[in-house]
């Protein structure tokens, strides 16, 4: 497959290699701009729903990303073309991000702070498994399994913000679902 139009899955990539860049160079915190029940809901800082998503721990958290937001992305942005893409991944983003902590906060973990790429990558993981299973039917998503299951043996490893993936990858294939329809 030759991807033609892929222009905003590396801006996307820039932003977060700029961004990561800016960490290692201490003129960003990523603390400051993780995410936690308590820093979203009780503080109201609503941006770091955002800026946790550009954020990352480490050089191999940051690159499992970026790998994943191009192998990923690429294949979104070409099948839903640039803006849907993108409105799929800032949409799963923000709200999956919001739900998961809400689940959080009913779990009573308020200050575990979150961070990084993978939840917005859900989501378009997500959107993509719709349009399949959309197109090819339920039976489709047998060439997915070992996508399915990587997904969700790193979600459940120590220190992964599992809740986030899940949250993420459920409104993106609801966000795609509404765009297909519409």
């Amino acid at each position: 497959m030759v991807y033609n139009h892929v222009m905003l899955t590396y801006l996307l990539i820039l932003i977060n290699v700029l961004v990561f860049l800016m960490i290692r160079a201490n003129r960003l915190d990523a603390n400051k701009m993780a995410m936690s029940y308590y820093s979203v809901s009780v503080c109201r800082e609503y941006y770091r729903l955002l800026t946790s998503a550009f954020a990352h721990e480490d050089l191999y958290h940051f690159l499992t990303n970026m790998i994943s937001l191009y192998n990923i992305g690429t294949v979104c942005e070409d099948a839903f073309g640039s803006f849907r893409m993108l409105a799929i991944y800032f949409i799963s983003m923000l709200a999956g991000k919001y739900l998961s902590i809400l689940i959080r906060h009913s779990n009573h973990d308020d200050y575990t702070l979150s961070l990084g790429a993978s939840g917005a990558i859900s989501g378009l993981f997500g959107a993509y498994l719709m349009l399949i299973m959309y197109y090819y039917g339920l039976e489709s998503l047998s060439y997915f399994i070992r996508p399915i299951v990587s997904m969700i043996l790193i979600s459940i490893l120590p220190g992964v913000d599992g809740t986030s993936h899940i949250c993420c990858l459920s409104i993106g294939m609801l966000t795609a679902y509404l765009m297909i329809l519409l």
